[in-house]
């Protein structure tokens, strides 16, 4: 593992050079899906007591597996969220791979850490967050979102502790990403969906919770809104609902996962307004 040989060496130089030419390839080959039999055997057993060494594992990736997988950079990679990455980006993917550097504490990975924390700290200015407001890279909108409805619970149930053994209550939208749904499994809240799948209005959040249980209202703790939904691109009016959410006193959510990249556009600012009086975005 920490031996240099010619193979290393080899194996090396055809990852560059395959990395070389992908990023600057203007026409990449769009791939086809196949079967797990189909590709089983193309593939052959891989994980084996002797191993497949470097080159060959590579040389399988290179012409069988990633032609079996459809580029998100192609011009017909149509109705998928992941968005193109930039060839800056994928440079410097590389290039803190083989820096190999842990950035869970800031002994040994101070560095990194700013650089991290500058580009949080950019994000967060975007979004018009009172000073003192920070947040974390996670893995995806759904880590993200899991995130913020723990924190919403928390802060829900540090101020009334009688609530430590309660199972809160969410209100979203029909249109919400199913992971606000999933999320709330995780966290044993139940989640209450308001019937639109357009945009979610402060008068249909209001009257929702004005036909609350009284049971209901005292489990009701949380409001998420989209900014940005993954089917239509549809933004909640933020500034209405953060309004109702300081009314009642409940913690407001914007998922922002999806469309939250276009708060740089200073074309489409305007219609993140609200956005500010969130206590917590993904």
């Amino acid at each position: 593992m920490h031996e240099i040989d010619i193979d290393l060496i080899e194996m090396t130089l055809d990852v560059m050079k395959y990395a070389i030419n992908r990023i600057t390839d203007m026409d990449p080959h769009l791939g086809k899906p196949k079967s797990e039999r189909e590709l089983r055997s193309l593939v052959g057993e891989t994980v084996t007591p002797s191993g497949i060494g470097g080159e060959r594992a590579f040389e399988l990736f290179r012409d069988v597996l990633v032609k079996a997988s459809v580029p998100i950079d192609h011009p017909r990679h149509l109705a998928f969220v992941p968005a193109s990455p930039t060839r800056e980006a994928i440079m410097f993917d590389l290039v803190t791979s083989a820096t190999s550097v842990h950035g869970a504490f800031w002994m040994e990975g101070g560095g990194c850490i700013f650089a991290e924390n500058e580009a949080m700290r950019w994000l967060v200015s975007l979004t018009g967050l009172p000073e003192g407001a920070f947040g974390v890279f996670t893995s995806g909108g759904t880590e993200a979102n899991l995130s913020a409805m723990v924190a919403a619970r928390e802060a829900w149930r540090e101020k009334d502790p009688s609530k430590r053994s309660t199972r809160g209550l969410i209100i979203t939208s029909a249109g919400a990403h199913s992971s606000v749904r999933a999320m709330a499994k995780v966290i044993d809240a139940d989640v209450m969906l308001i019937d639109t799948e357009g945009r979610l209005g402060s008068e249909m959040l209001a009257e929702r919770i004005s036909l609350l249980t009284p049971e209901e209202r005292s489990r009701f703790f949380a409001v998420v809104a989209t900014a940005g939904t993954t089917n239509a691109g549809i933004i909640d009016d933020l500034e209405g609902i953060g309004k109702v959410c300081r009314d009642f006193g409940v913690w407001f959510h914007v998922d922002a996962a999806y469309g939250g990249g276009a708060l740089a556009a200073p074309s489409v600012r305007h219609l993140f307004t609200g956005i500010e009086l969130a206590d917590s975005v993904t």
